[in-house]
């Protein structure tokens, strides 16, 4: 990242945040002209970056002329009053959050997958940096497309992480009841989460699917020339604090044995494959994913009936490699080629 190109981030106390700053220093990414900012009622505070003590600055006197690129970690709300202000100032601007998500008029990029095809026609403006099951599907999806891709079905297992903090204390309360031989109740969620499987995030559409499963479809539309390929998802809540797990089966054009399908797998940088025989040759989000900024494949196979329909699983730290990784690609690459 150029030195010399002044950027913020606005959220840092975030659990987006927390891994934004985690990862400045595990990616080397240069964070000299770098600001930070929260909401008056959370700023004051100092952060440790790079052997740094660096203050958290009040959002409401921020001066949004002097960034090149702001990113935004905050919650919706937070977002929808201050990005705004940022684009007028004339800023690159990448919202995490919800408020824009579903705004088809926003931009929205997996830095390894389409960006670099988006923002040569754009200004600076708003971007969106996808909900982390977009980016994890995302990822492993774009190699394969060059071998014809006629149908994904997809089966999410998202960590308890992705509805945010208060889902996660709430699961973790949840736990310490039940651990000690307490009675709980849905509270947070709409049925007991820890020890079970939820099989609908969000609110159920029309169509019987639930909120959740219908922005990841439309997300991977937008990132992906998949508009005439059906997409079916099921998207369920398992109690696991950190990391999503995802079970992709795909219909293609053509037969593609095993090995190179993980070999087209391999020449994304993010990915890395864990397919042994031997005992433990698996990634889990818990031993693999969770605290890494990989996304990890494994049980890669073919159908015996059918040799042109594979499965494969692939695990992430939704955190770390599906928001913070790929919003700091995008402000890498907009500082680096799009000033």
């Amino acid at each position: 990242m150029a030195a010399s190109a002044a950027w913020a981030i606005v959220g840092v106390n975030s659990m987006v945040g927390e891994n934004l700053i985690a990862l400045l220093d595990e990616l080397s990414i240069d964070h000299a002209s770098l600001a930070l900012f929260e909401p008056a009622e959370e700023a004051g505070g100092r952060l440790m970056i790079g052997g740094e003590s660096r203050r958290i600055e009040p959002l409401e006197k921020a001066d949004f002329s002097r960034f090149a690129v702001v990113i935004f970690a905050t919650d919706a709300a937070v977002s929808a009053e201050w990005a705004p202000r940022a684009v007028e100032a004339g800023c690159w601007v990448i919202d995490t959050s919800e408020h824009w998500q579903d705004d088809p008029q926003v931009p929205m990029l997996v830095a390894d997958v389409n960006a670099v095809g988006v923002l040569p026609g754009l200004k600076p403006g708003l971007l969106v940096s996808p909900d982390s099951q977009v980016v994890q599907a995302a990822l492993v999806l774009q190699p394969l497309l060059a071998k014809g891709v006629r149908a994904v079905s997809l089966s999410t297992y998202q960590s308890v992480s992705t509805l945010g903090r208060s889902a996660l204390e709430a699961m973790a309360l949840q736990t310490g009841k039940l651990l000690n031989g307490q009675p709980v109740e849905g509270g947070h969620f709409e049925k007991q989460a820890a020890f079970n499987l939820l099989p609908r995030i969000g609110a159920a559409q029309d169509d019987g699917s639930s909120a959740a499963e219908a922005r990841l479809v439309a997300g991977l539309r937008r990132v992906l020339p998949l508009e005439r390929v059906p997409v079916s998802v099921t998207a369920v809540l398992v109690p696991v604090f950190y990391g999503s797990g995802h079970s992709l089966q795909l219909e293609l054009d053509t037969v593609v044995d095993r090995k190179a399908l993980a070999s087209l797998l391999r020449k994304v940088p993010a990915i890395k494959i864990l397919d042994k025989p031997a005992a433990g040759g698996y990634p889990t989000p818990v031993t693999e994913a969770a605290g890494d900024e990989h996304l990890w494949v494994g049980r890669i196979r073919q159908d015996e009936i059918d040799p042109k329909r594979v499965s494969l699983w692939s695990v992430a730290d939704n955190l770390r490699l599906g928001v913070a990784r790929n919003t700091l690609q995008l402000a890498e690459l907009l500082i680096k080629d799009y000033l």
